[in-house]
């Protein structure tokens, strides 16, 4: 019997700024699975988890490993963004991360807005803007899904559910960018600097809004958490309010977008695919699930260990940073048959992690499923003739660990 091969360093192995690894970071979890599920990368100085037990023993004890610190960025901040930032709530524990009985106060608060009953009451709106968006790319006859649908999709839905006004919602979204780029790519001393100066700015806007609904009440969230905020017992302060506002608005468009995209790209891949669900519409939503699967647009997500504890093998001490790779289980043999392939027929419970798991399991998680289907249904029924444009290569957005996202997606129609 041989020994296996050698493989190269974690660092190179795991390298967010390669491009090899932004366009298919799964042949770095197939490694770390089978040789190395928990992993320590020196560059970071954090553990990569890639192996399903391991991921499924952190998921499960938010005690021990804490998402606490999930919002804090990947990259090193020169002194100067460190100050700008300290001086800001950049750093603040979002209220979502952490632990019961506070967790569950406001996760309570928040999922109202996400129950069956208001995921009913706003479908009209999502197949009304889907098809406006998908007919205006069919009429055309061509054009890049990521902005003419995929985006502006999921960023009207949250924007409305919020209450963030329409004459906001460009500004918003270049301070939201601006923030997510702070989170994962590796900027210049001075181009991270002026990100950084623009993170009061977007907080002053998110702390006005909530003045705003104070003062001038809806239905929005917005105002659930104005209320929340000043209530005889609070179920968060002002400060927690702004920073959850900030994490919904990148979290209820951003992975519904690459989501979308993602989707779209896996069928149009393999034309057979494609040609299966314009067949029968009713595929659409086992192909969600296999894009969830097979090309989630999250990729996995911080913890941080609370005292010293052994993963799998490997001993970690109080103050680990790990960095948990959601889309390696959907790519595991020992859990998914044939996890290479795209099938629509797959059976049973979604085989893979891409809303997370337990206590911190993605609230938004049936709104994103809800968009992608429908936007993919309007796709199929106005332009069942869409397909790639003609040597197309795709090409990823820097996403560090998180994030796996097309830089863009062009169609034409035959």
């Amino acid at each position: 019997m041989t020994d296996p091969a050698p493989h190269p360093p974690v660092h190179e192995i795991f390298d967010p700024g390669s491009a090899e690894y932004r366009k298919c970071p799964y042949a770095a979890y197939e490694v770390g699975r089978r040789d190395m599920p928990v992993a320590h990368h020196e560059g970071f100085d954090e553990w990569i988890v890639t192996g399903r037990e391991e991921l499924d023993a952190v998921l499960r004890d938010p005690a021990r490993f804490t998402s606490r610190h999930n919002l804090e960025g990947s990259y090193p901040f020169s002194p100067e963004s460190q100050q700008v930032l300290d001086e800001s709530l950049f750093f603040q524990n979002a209220i979502y991360n952490v632990e019961p009985p506070a967790h569950t106060r406001f996760r309570n608060l928040i999922s109202e807005y996400f129950t069956p009953r208001n995921l009913r009451r706003l479908e009209p709106s999502i197949r009304e803007i889907s098809r406006r968006l998908a007919g205006e790319l069919a009429d055309a006859g061509h054009g890049d899904l990521l902005k003419q649908l995929a985006y502006p999709l999921p960023y009207t839905v949250i924007c409305d559910l919020i209450g963030i006004p329409a004459d906001d919602r460009d500004t918003v979204k270049v301070w939201n960018d601006t923030w997510l780029g702070l989170q994962v790519v590796p900027l210049e001393p001075e181009q991270q600097l002026q990100a950084a100066r623009t993170v009061p700015v977007y907080e002053a806007y998110l702390r006005d809004l909530l003045a705003r609904r104070t003062e001038r009440p809806t239905d929005d969230l917005a105002t659930g958490l104005a209320r929340a905020s000043r209530s005889d017992d609070p179920v968060c302060t002002e400060d927690q309010a702004v920073v959850a506002l900030r994490f919904m608005i990148a979290a209820g468009h951003e992975t519904t977008t690459n989501l979308i995209a993602n989707t779209v790209h896996q069928l149009l891949k393999n034309r057979e695919l494609w040609d299966s669900v314009v067949a029968d519409p009713a595929l659409i939503g086992a192909a969600v699930e296999e894009t969830l699967r097979i090309d989630s647009s999250v990729q996995g997500a911080l913890r941080v260990t609370t005292e010293d504890v052994t993963v799998g093998a490997t001993e970690l001490p109080a103050g680990a940073r790990l960095r948990v790779m959601f889309a390696a289980a959907g790519m595991d043999p020992d859990w998914v048959d044939d996890p290479d392939v795209f099938r629509l027929d797959r059976q049973g419970l979604p085989r893979h992690l891409s809303f997370g798991q337990g206590m911190h399991f993605c609230a938004g998680a049936a709104l994103a499923r809800l968009e992608a289907r429908i936007a993919v249904e309007a796709l199929v029924e106005l332009a069942p003739d869409l397909r790639l444009r003609d040597g197309f290569e795709p090409e990823y957005l820097p996403g560090g660990f998180i994030f796996h996202a097309l830089s863009e997606l062009p169609l034409t129609r035959s």
